[in-house]
């Protein structure tokens, strides 16, 4: 191998030493966000006698940030979620999403 060759292989080297130490160092943060905000939307709740759109906007919000944080939500997930969020007086509609 010549001189330079070898030269050009070892700064591949430290560059990727240096990737994998910024993976290390921040991938961690991705993760924590990702269960962060999936927990999020499984945590939200319509208020009683709250308006469903301020409710779909919330969950819309948190779905596009689970998708910016590479959570891998699926839209039969997202259905399932927004279902799980909705009072009971609204079982009905699901009722009839179902058929």
């Amino acid at each position: 191998m010549t001189n330079t060759l070898y030269k050009q292989l070892e700064s591949y080297k430290i560059i990727k030493v240096i990737q994998d130490k910024l993976e290390n160092m921040f991938g961690g943060q991705t993760t924590f966000a990702r269960q962060s905000i999936i927990t999020s939307v499984m945590n939200t709740q319509q208020k009683p006698g709250a308006p469903i759109k301020h409710h779909m906007i919330t969950l819309m919000g948190y779905f596009t940030e689970a998708a910016d944080n590479e959570a891998n939500l699926n839209n039969n997930t997202q259905v399932e979620m927004v279902f799980k969020s909705l009072p009971e007086d609204l079982s009905s509609f699901r009722a009839e999403y179902d058929l």
